[in-house]
């Protein structure tokens, strides 16, 4: 089968994948920025002790366990599963990456090798999304702490990227009328769901480091010599 002929492709797959996906964006872009305008209207908390420990040293040291899982101990203690958090998120910022670049040059997106290197992350992006969603499924202890929103997102993230394998060889406009479909309504559902974490990550990190910086007690002794 012949690559998609972008003359040829129906108004309606033209419409989601640029008016209405864009819409989106420009619609979560708003809702991010005001939710950062609400965080910095909260005082900033001020320590009333005397300080005990370099903040900027456990500042860092918070932002860079990112990076670190043998500092964590769930993380150092489950190691596979801190290798499918990495690969995880690197396909959804792939995936990202894919529906912003498509519109723009398509041509260019015809390339064999980038058809290969996005099947390639949407299949891991299937395989982890699969795996995180069947440990909620049937570990009770996971079963315990997960809400609906949990469920539900890790479905959308899954069956987005399972669309994204079937889309990306630019051979099917239908299937590609459905990752955007997935795309154009993450776009809008992801501000009012714990997708959303990522945004207050940064903040979270700053303060945790800021706060037991001050306190002595982070970063554990010997964790992160290098950082003096």
């Amino acid at each position: 089968m012949d690559y998609i002929v972008w003359q040829n492709i129906s108004p309606l797959t033209k419409l989601v994948m640029n008016q209405l996906h864009y819409l989106g964006l420009l619609f979560m872009i708003s809702v991010y920025a005001y939710r950062i305008h609400q965080i910095f209207q909260f005082p900033a908390a001020k320590e009333g002790t005397p300080p005990k420990g370099d903040q900027r040293q456990a500042i860092r040291y918070s932002y860079l366990t990112l990076a670190m899982p043998w500092e964590i101990e769930s993380q150092k203690r489950h190691m596979y599963r801190y290798i499918e958090f990495v690969i995880f998120h690197i396909a959804m910022a792939v995936s990202i990456l894919f529906t912003w670049t498509l519109p723009m040059a398509h041509e260019f997106m015809k390339n064999p090798v980038i058809i290969g290197f996005s099947e390639f992350f949407f299949v891991l992006g299937f395989l982890t999304g699969t795996s995180r969603l069947a440990r909620r499924l049937y570990s009770p202890a996971m079963r315990e702490i997960s809400s609906f929103d949990d469920y539900f997102s890790l479905i959308l993230l899954t069956l987005w990227m399972l669309f994204g394998i079937l889309a990306a060889p630019l051979k099917s406009e239908p299937f590609l009328f459905g990752f955007y479909c997935f795309a154009t309504f993450l776009h809008f559902y992801v501000p009012f769901s714990k997708i959303m974490h990522y945004l207050y990550w940064p903040f979270i990190r700053y303060y945790m480091g800021k706060h037991f910086g001050h306190r002595g007690t982070y970063p554990k002794k010997g964790s992160m010599p290098s950082l003096k």
